[in-house]
């Protein structure tokens, strides 16, 4: 995804990095907002030589076991170097790397996985440079236990806390579209008073227009696609590129419609999800108890974003809330 001013976020997310380790920052937001786009420009602004990212996109991984997750953090001597002055030249990139005899003891649990990944963070700090770890979409190791028994995720998040707000060693930065797992992490005693958390949304109409015109737009076709579709980045990648612009975005709304049409269609409680959309557009819904695993599943299906630190439900799009009024009224009629 191309990059779009974004100077605010550039600035706040610079000043946290920039500034010593005290909290894990959560990095949330709507699918498609240009959250690791942001983050990967923020990081390519910063000077090099004084930090070194750990970076983890858990997107493609395939994760079932902890042997999966150690392996991700973890490589045999040599490995990767070439392929990462290749591929991230921008990006100074560490990788948790160690001889095989050390590793194999780390997969097989005779080394502490942690203390080791501690041990090269201090050496990093040691040679005047900050570490950055940065998880993107953290959340899909949540199902996976280590022996069965702790939870990846508790254990990582003890260690962060640990990195951060004990050592001050290392920053630790989790993006994540999974607001459902920002709540739990917001609700969670154990990081009372040890995370911050940064908001990336999509574009305001104003600044989408703007963006708009100045890719090549007509005034017309841009205040179509803002009225229709709102500042979502994805969307404006979509009809920038070659074709006629409103016919994609009719295209996108259809998309949009079917997919909330037949949802309400196999839904068990077809009248209580017309209920929480009509009080979403009437702009007096808060999420209560009853609500939560309707609610739940419209965010999952991408036709509610859910902001937990803001108690706010709203459509995902504005092709999702025009969508949801036409077929209200076909309801109605």
């Amino acid at each position: 995804m191309r990059f779009w001013d974004r100077e605010k976020e550039v600035k706040d997310l610079k000043a946290h990095i920039e500034s010593e380790p005290n909290s894990i920052l959560f990095v949330y937001g709507p699918k498609s907002s240009g959250k690791s786009t942001l983050l990967s420009k923020v990081v390519e602004e910063l000077p090099k030589k004084d930090f070194v990212y750990y970076w983890y996109d858990l997107r493609e991984k395939v994760i079932v076991n902890y042997k999966n997750v150690l392996e991700i953090f973890f490589k045999e001597k040599g490995w990767l170097k070439e392929f990462i002055a290749a591929v991230m030249p921008k990006i100074n990139l560490g990788v948790f790397e160690m001889e095989p005899q050390n590793l194999e003891k780390v997969l097989s649990g005779k080394l502490d996985a942690f203390e080791e990944m501690r041990k090269e963070l201090e050496k990093v700090k040691s040679k005047g440079q900050t570490p950055v770890i940065v998880f993107d979409e953290l959340q899909r190791l949540k199902d996976v236990y280590i022996n069965g028994e702790r939870k990846v995720v508790d254990a990582l998040f003890n260690f962060f806390v640990r990195l951060t707000k004990v050592l001050h060693l290392s920053h630790v930065i989790v993006m994540t579209s999974d607001t459902f797992f920002i709540e739990e992490v917001y609700t969670s005693s154990s990081l009372k008073n040890t995370s911050i958390f940064y908001l990336a949304d999509y574009f305001d109409d104003e600044t989408a227009r703007k963006i708009l015109i100045e890719e090549g737009l007509s005034e017309d076709d841009a205040d179509y696609i803002v009225n229709m579709a709102g500042g979502m980045p994805w969307v404006m990648v979509e009809v920038l590129s070659n074709g006629d612009p409103r016919e994609k975005i009719t295209a996108l709304y259809k998309q949009s419609k079917s997919r909330l049409k037949t949802l309400m269609m196999t839904a068990d409680d077809t009248k209580k999800i017309s209920e929480i959309l009509r009080k979403i557009l009437q702009g007096n819904y808060t999420l209560c108890k009853e609500d939560y695993m309707l609610v739940k599943k419209l965010v999952e299906n991408e036709i509610l974003f859910y902001d937990p630190i803001n108690d706010v439900v709203k459509f995902q799009t504005k092709l999702d809330e025009r969508a949801a009024k036409e077929l209200l009224i076909d309801i109605d009629s």
